[in-house]
């Protein structure tokens, strides 16, 4: 029938204004009231939305959700309440929403099967598994959702001696990249699509080391920096990508012993941290990549600064944290000493510091939440910034 039409009136008809008394083709009811309701709430209304029933999960799906402006916290694995039990494949690990002033729990890999390495600004976490055969694990503790991927490396290579990173949500197909660094290597591929395998770049001089050397992306930009402070980029969007270095040189204002590395993105620019084992001494540095050097710098803007191996990140100062602190995640892997962090004594998940101002009196605050009494294990805490993608596949409740 539609062939007997004209060409005119096929192209009038796609042109006429939709019926508002009928909904568009894939838009129900609940969307138009959770998309009017979603600028008004906050992320933790948003997850009680998703447990009053089927149908408000479902359109909860629907619309996804952004990360709030102040990540949680996701804090070390419990310690198993019997050492001969064989340990879990999954376990519930506790988030702590350091602004609202609770935890909520998930499920996420155990630590007995797969490490969790990293964290990313839209909702996913990276683990890598313990015992071969190798793979690595992404998971969105809040959406319920993980991909499995192949190891990018010889089994014999980065034996747990790499950094990771993730660029975007793997529903982003276009501007999502899983990006592996080691020795002289960096691997990287795009998560979810089948068709495209792990690709891989040399990065001449680059060595790994767990305090000293970290990565950090903007946007599909990697940098890599090592514990001489050079500096490694690559543009993952370039259709021949390659690695570019820069003998970057840094004036430090104090010793370079035991000094642990941090690079974080903020305000579009590149910032290296440098901290002791007690975060009590504290350096910011802004990289200029065409003059080839850390410039020595303070935090910028209405900002503060998340420290921690493979989750840093820059956000707005809240729930009392003044523009230009600095807070560092407990990760004891990183200690190459014992500084007081596990066990039932000083229990704490993260450390409030500021830049060193060259005074001698310099408080460092040790967090704990009064959720997590006891001991627990001395495994790593991971900012972790909360995220649901909308998912335009979910079904309706009642024909799921």
């Amino acid at each position: 029938r539609c062939m007997g039409r004209s060409p005119r009136r096929r192209r009038a008809m796609a042109a006429a204004p939709s019926d508002p008394g009928k909904n568009p083709r894939g838009v129900l009811p609940g969307d138009r009231i959770f998309a009017s309701l979603a600028p008004y709430i906050t992320f933790a209304d948003h997850l009680r939305l998703r447990i009053v029933c089927r149908a408000w999960r479902f359109f909860s799906r629907r619309l996804g959700r952004r990360p709030p402006p102040f990540p949680w916290l996701m804090l070390p694995e419990p310690a198993s309440a019997s050492q001969s039990a064989p340990a879990p494949a999954n376990v519930r690990r506790q988030f702590y929403d350091i602004p609202g002033g609770r935890p909520y729990a998930y499920d996420v890999p155990g630590e007995g099967y797969h490490r969790c390495v990293a964290s990313s600004a839209c909702g996913w976490l990276v683990f890598v598994s313990v015992d071969a055969p190798r793979r690595l694990v992404l998971a969105n503790p809040v959406a319920g959702a993980r991909l499995v991927l192949s190891w990018p490396f010889k089994e014999k290579n980065a034996e747990g001696r790499f950094h990771a990173a993730l660029t975007s949500s793997p529903a982003d197909r276009r501007a999502c990249f899983l990006v592996l660094a080691t020795d002289r290597l960096v691997a990287y591929c795009r998560p979810g699509q089948q068709d495209q395998g792990w690709l891989t770049l040399r990065a001449p001089g680059f060595r790994y080391d767990p305090a000293a050397s970290d990565i950090v992306t903007v946007g599909a930009m990697v940098y890599l920096v090592d514990g001489r402070r050079k500096v490694w980029r690559a543009d993952l969007v370039d259709p021949e990508p390659k690695v570019e270095r820069r003998n970057t040189a840094c004036q430090l204002p104090f010793g370079e012993s035991s000094m642990r590395h941090y690079l974080v993105e903020s305000l579009r620019h590149v910032h290296l941290v440098l901290a002791d084992e007690h975060n009590a001494r504290v350096a910011l540095f802004r990289l200029d990549w065409d003059k080839k050097m850390w410039m020595q710098d303070r935090v910028r803007g209405d900002r503060v600064l998340l420290l921690g191996r493979g989750c840093s990140a820059s956000v707005p100062a809240a729930s009392g944290r003044p523009p230009g602190m600095l807070l560092f995640a407990h990760q004891p892997s990183l200690s190459l000493v014992d500084v007081g962090g596990c066990g039932a004594g000083l229990a704490w998940f993260w450390a409030e510091s500021w830049v060193d101002d060259g005074s001698d009196d310099m408080l460092v605050l040790k967090k704990k939440m009064h959720h997590r009494q006891g001991e627990f294990t001395a495994g790593d805490s991971f900012w972790f910034f909360p995220a649901i993608d909308p998912d335009e596949r979910a079904m309706v409740a009642s024909q799921a």
